[in-house]
């Protein structure tokens, strides 16, 4: 998957993956991750069963799109094409937060660096002790490549 492919804002005051991707997009990635693979039957028929009333086309027209930004593979299977996400729900979002953390450090490296140390100091002791095990072994594998 091309992050590259697909510009995403990002909108802090929402929750899960609505703060990267629209409503409708995170509901359609959330219905094919769990299934694997889908068609534009198979999510319509989820999202309708939550008691939304989405036009069948509306949906073929998001699957469509997030094909087009590279999000889901879109494959011929007799007549109908079955989509297929293009990376884990673990590594899109593993990639989007590290593109997000990115750019934040690129242009604006001390204040993102220290907010992010004091949001994990206001976490319990696991949290900052699985970030300084992260960044010993990060010092470890920079001290071994020199």
């Amino acid at each position: 998957m091309d992050l590259n492919r697909y510009h995403f804002t990002f909108d802090p005051r929402k929750k899960g993956l609505r703060k990267i991707l629209g409503d409708l997009e995170a509901d359609v990635m959330e219905a094919i991750w769990a299934r694997g693979r889908a068609t534009v039957h198979d999510v319509h028929k989820s999202l309708d069963a939550a008691d939304r009333e989405l036009a069948y086309t509306t949906v073929m027209t998001v699957m469509s799109r997030l094909a087009d930004k590279g999000l889901l593979e879109k494959r011929k299977d007799g007549a109908a094409y079955v989509y297929v996400p293009a990376a884990s729900k673990e590594e899109f979002t593993r990639r989007t937060v590290g593109t997000v953390l990115s750019e934040l450090l690129d242009d604006f490296t001390a204040p993102a660096m220290s907010q992010f140390v004091d949001l994990v100091g206001e976490q319990d002791d696991a949290v900052i002790e699985a970030l300084a095990k992260a960044i010993e072994e990060k010092r470890r594998r920079v001290d071994s490549d020199v």
